[in-house]
């Protein structure tokens, strides 16, 4: 019996997200066998892979695309329409074989959001026309594909999200950024439990991971060793501040604080942390609700069972 030929994997080189790589191997697959590719809007937190995916799918296009081009644009630079058409549509993308990777979309102004819908309105030719200036723009779906990244999707305008297919990455699991570490520093040894520690303090982050990658490398240069084990970690996190599960210091303060007056309001938490209110929404109790270690009921915020425990372990640490 034959063997089953191994399906290509273009983002073998990437730790878990296995539905979103099923999914874009696939369309890959399609356009290599003389279809269009879809454009696409790569949706996910900040540090967790969209735009290394991106690049990744853009990188293979012209890979296989000898006369293929690919452009990466970062949209916080374009403050109107025409900004972007003489920056990005007239010198890359019009009469260019060409994939665009257009990072942090949500930034792009309504405008050129707006017309990014003529542009890219699905029909059965595969191709539009949009008029700007003098020029009658061409954006054929055989030569051109357009790549949206962005964390943050709401800003993106309904009817624009609607004409792209959505990708969007799963959250990493610590097992996950555990092999990423041992994937980044092969060669190296580590105490499971001490790998199992590093793990739950890179906040569910990649970026964070290869970044602890680095930092882990250095030390054990430095200490002339190839195994990582429960004292070269002690020493490393205490240079370096490190918190149990990642906590900065400012959020150890918020369940400190906490601990001091159940069900405090928003106010008087922000008031005892010398910050907003917003502040304290949407940078420090994020990070606390998910790691479940504080609640936020009708009544105020109150540390969970979780979050206790947490102080009554780590009260050495916080304190330093």
């Amino acid at each position: 019996m034959a063997k089953k030929t191994k399906e290509q994997d273009i983002f073998e080189m990437f730790v878990g997200q296995e539905g979103p790589k099923r999914k874009l191997n696939y369309l890959y697959s399609l356009w290599q066998g003389g279809g269009t590719f879809k454009n696409l809007i790569f949706i996910a937190a900040k540090g967790c892979g969209k735009t290394a995916f991106a690049t990744q799918l853009g990188e293979s296009m012209v890979g296989h695309d000898r006369g293929r081009e690919f452009v990466v644009e970062t949209c916080s630079g374009y403050k109107n329409m025409e900004q972007f058409m003489n920056a990005v549509i007239m010198p890359k993308v019009h009469g260019k074989r060409v994939t665009v990777l257009l990072d942090e979309c949500h930034l792009l102004p309504q405008d050129v959001q707006t017309a990014l819908l003529t542009m890219l309105a699905p029909n059965k030719d595969k191709r539009n026309t949009f008029a700007w200036s003098e020029y009658e723009i061409e954006i054929d779906f055989r030569n051109q594909t357009f790549l949206f990244a962005t964390t943050e999707p709401h800003k993106v305008i309904t009817p624009l999200k609607d004409r792209l297919t959505e990708v969007t990455l799963q959250p990493y699991s610590d097992k996950h950024l555990a092999q990423i570490l041992t994937n980044t520093l092969e060669g190296l040894k580590f105490d499971t439990e001490v790998l199992v520690e590093i793990s739950t303090s890179l906040r569910g982050n990649p970026r964070q991971a290869v970044m602890m990658a680095e930092d882990v490398y250095n030390h054990c240069v430095a200490h002339k060793t190839k195994k990582f084990d429960r004292k070269h970690w002690n020493v490393l996190r205490k240079n370096l501040d490190i918190l149990p599960l990642g906590l900065t210091h400012v959020e150890a303060k918020a369940l400190v604080e906490m601990r001091e007056a159940k069900d405090m309001s928003l106010t008087t938490l922000a008031s005892r942390l010398d910050m907003t209110a917003t502040a304290v929404r949407s940078g420090i109790e994020i990070y606390l609700l998910k790691k479940r270690l504080m609640e936020v009921r009708t009544a105020g915020r109150s540390l969970t069972a979780k979050g206790i425990q947490y102080l009554e372990n780590h009260a050495s640490e916080i304190a330093q």
